[in-house]
């Protein structure tokens, strides 16, 4: 077959192996990946194969391998085409060039819409290889066009703790299995799961605070320590062009300043534990947990005046910030955390912002509910016993006990099942957990997974490798 590879070997670089080994079977038409992560990728054994930098293809710029001068500008009825995710790709930009104007990032998009269809057109491949759900502007454009022209397109995506891989053609409709999980269940123990999926659950369903080790360790780096010496680290190139001094004034300047954490400070209210409320805890962005997964809920204020909307009488929603929110922008407004965003949140009916320092289990154990776009508190809920409302499209957006919604009217049905107390089934859960194991794979495509997997490195890859050439023969 002809394949299109994009991203393999842009995080892991063992990962070049499963091009090498695709490529004994198949023809390699197209790799995109970050060159600077897989250097040990040899060119010479890919004759006839475009190379395409990731780095690259984020500012637009086209592979060197292909000629784009012949490529025409695509029609106004064929743009129209494709006018429902021109929204998508608009919050995608944000992510890189949040000072561009609207007009800027409509003509980049149609830039990748032309090079992209015409890349298609020009080497006509059965099938693209995604190492993850398309997240950035130029794969979510090709994948788009490619689904659209009946392209096979073959989607890595991570289950548990980030360790196993599911594969998808379509993150919308997930995995074919899981979300038919109930046709393929069997009656399943507890002892009858493997260790590492039995492990998972009695950690998040049994432990206080089964905080995810990949967490953790992002907690750690970023605080304390750690923290102090990366930023002495970072302050060296500034020491040796001189401009430390002017940009420590800079500095003081910007610490008299209100910013985005101290406007959620002013606002937030201690969670009443004993009040009937549905925890929504806020997605850190820019990421792909909501754009492109959480779709028109990658404004999460949508979300919740959805929520507020539907809320049963003296119900309130429990707003809580994700941690790395801060800590990753330094405290900056961003264009996903502007300078009044927690005051619209703490205008909406109902609603409460409570502290960033509040337990995460502690507020999943005594809520009616959790709601969430794609986020893992959702599966770690329905573990503890809980429901959940999920308003994209996460790998668990089948699980029993999940609600899924896209209206206020969904959410009015969703919190009716609630007050009946209408939760799911330990034995659906475990058997749900059984399929998920049955169907996944050992293996991951980003650091979190290799911080915590147990197994083998290469195990890994080859466990992927046998995971897309069973794809490939479907």
């Amino acid at each position: 077959m002809k394949l299109f590879i994009i991203g393999l070997g842009s995080v892991i670089p063992e990962h070049v192996h499963v091009v090498e080994e695709l490529a004994k079977q198949h023809e390699i038409l197209y790799w995109l990946y970050i060159y600077d992560v897989a250097k040990s990728v040899d060119k010479a054994r890919f004759p006839g194969t475009v190379f395409h930098d990731y780095r690259a293809a984020l500012k637009g710029i086209h592979s060197e391998n292909i000629d784009a001068s012949r490529f025409e500008p695509w029609s106004k009825d064929d743009i129209v085409l494709f006018s429902a995710i021109e929204s998508e790709i608009m919050s995608m930009i944000d992510k890189w060039y949040p000072d561009w104007p609207i007009l800027k990032r409509k003509d980049f998009y149609y830039d990748l819409l032309c090079y992209w269809g015409g890349v298609l057109d020009q080497l006509n491949p059965d099938a693209i290889l995604f190492a993850d759900v398309p997240h950035q502007m130029f794969d979510f454009v090709l994948y788009e066009i490619a689904k659209r022209r009946g392209i096979k397109t073959i989607i890595l995506d991570p289950v548990f703790r980030y360790d196993r891989l599911v594969t998808y053609r379509d993150y919308r409709a997930g995995n074919e299995a899981l979300a038919n999980w109930k046709q393929r269940a069997r009656e399943t123990k507890l002892n009858e799961l493997a260790p590492e999926t039995r492990g998972y659950y009695l950690e998040v369903s049994g432990s206080k605070d089964p905080s995810p080790a990949h967490f953790t360790e992002w907690n750690k780096v970023n605080s304390g320590l750690y923290k102090f010496r990366r930023h002495a680290m970072s302050l060296i190139p500034f020491i040796r062009d001189g401009s430390i001094i002017e940009r420590g004034v800079m500095r003081i300047f910007k610490m008299l300043k209100s910013n985005v954490k101290d406007e959620y400070l002013a606002l937030e209210r201690p969670a009443d534990l004993k009040k009937p409320y549905v925890y929504v805890p806020i997605h850190y962005q820019p990421e792909l947990t909501t754009s492109p997964q959480g779709s028109v809920y990658v404004d999460q204020i949508l979300m919740m005046k959805t929520l507020s909307a539907a809320l049963p009488v003296d119900w309130e929603l429990y707003i809580k910030e994700h941690p790395a929110q801060w800590m990753a922008h330094g405290g900056n407004f961003t264009s996903y955390r502007y300078r009044g965003i927690y005051e619209e949140m703490a205008r909406l009916r109902n609603v409460r912002l409570v502290p960033v320092t509040t337990n995460t289990f502690t507020l999943i154990d005594n809520a009616k509910a959790i709601a969430t776009a794609t986020g893992t508190a959702a599966m770690e809920a329905i573990l503890r016993g809980k429901n959940a409302l999920i308003f994209g499209y996460p790998w668990f957006m089948h699980a029993p006990g999940m609600f899924r919604v896209s209206c206020v009217e969904d959410c009015r049905k969703a919190f009716a099942r609630i007050m009946e107390e209408k939760r799911a089934d330990e034995q659906d859960i475990l058997n749900y957990l059984k399929v998920v194991e049955e169907v996944s794979f050992r293996g991951y495509t980003a650091g979190e997974g290799a911080s915590v997997s147990t197994y083998d490195r290469k195990e890994a890859w080859q466990e992927i490798l046998k995971a897309i050439e069973d794809e490939l023969r479907k």
